[in-house]
């Protein structure tokens, strides 16, 4: 997972730097607990503060609850503990708990890097994959996120809800097995991920690797079963 990043304006404010290190989406954090729009998309945000070590965030599609961010900062301002509860298309709910550890700012309050320790779901990402046209492929996950692409490794567009403007993915095939992805914001490669299928087609294993100022970051992988 990305780092989380808030940082202080020249004018006293507070920003969020959203998505890729390389080419963030730089927010504006307001806690008044109003909605305002975010970037290019028709999604707004409201920000508010609880005390001086809780925060909340919510995102909203067209008036639509989308998600919850609730956000807990450790009495001795070291350790932040996000909690995301996302409304899925399907009527569930995702909710997940990320631990971060403080590595710049403080020693109190959100401003700083905090970089993520440990991830916990209350239940497991899901992919569909789908053809497309000749050859193309569709992949929709759970969250309603989605995108099309025609293994040309010409950037497509990502659609869904919540989704950063300007993210771009562009995927090849390697071989029968195996998918190659490239992703971008604003014409900016933020990071590549495999996905490789198992021969017996059972399995598919996903390595991602992000891209960050001092270069490429350890991967992560995850394992799907296919349903």
């Amino acid at each position: 997972m990305a780092n989380l990043t808030f940082r202080q304006t020249t004018g006293g404010g507070l920003e969020e730097l959203r998505g890729s290190e390389l080419k963030p989406l730089v927010q504006t954090v307001k806690f008044d607990g109003k909605s305002y729009s975010i970037d290019e998309s028709k999604n707004t945000i409201a920000w508010k503060q609880i005390d001086s070590s809780h925060f909340e965030r919510r995102i909203f599609d067209e008036g639509k609850l989308l998600n919850i961010r609730r956000i807990q900062i450790s009495s001795d301002g070291k350790t932040l503990t996000q909690v995301t509860e996302t409304n899925l298309p399907s009527g569930k709910k995702d909710v997940s708990t990320v631990t971060f550890l403080r590595t710049s700012g403080g020693p109190q309050g959100l401003v700083g890097v905090w970089k993520p320790q440990s991830v916990k779901t209350n239940r497991p990402t899901e992919m569909r994959f789908e053809p497309s046209g000749t050859g193309g492929v569709k992949l929709t996950f759970e969250t309603g996120v989605n995108y099309t692409s025609n293994l040309d490794n010409v950037p497509v567009v990502v659609n869904g809800p919540a989704v950063i403007s300007g993210t771009m993915i562009a995927f090849r095939a390697i071989d029968d097995h195996t998918l190659e992805s490239t992703s971008s914001r604003q014409g900016v490669v933020t990071g590549k991920t495999t996905l490789s299928v198992s021969n017996d087609g059972k399995t598919m294993t996903s390595t991602t690797t992000s891209i960050g100022p001092e270069g490429n970051r350890e991967p992560s992988v995850s394992v799907f079963e296919k349903r």
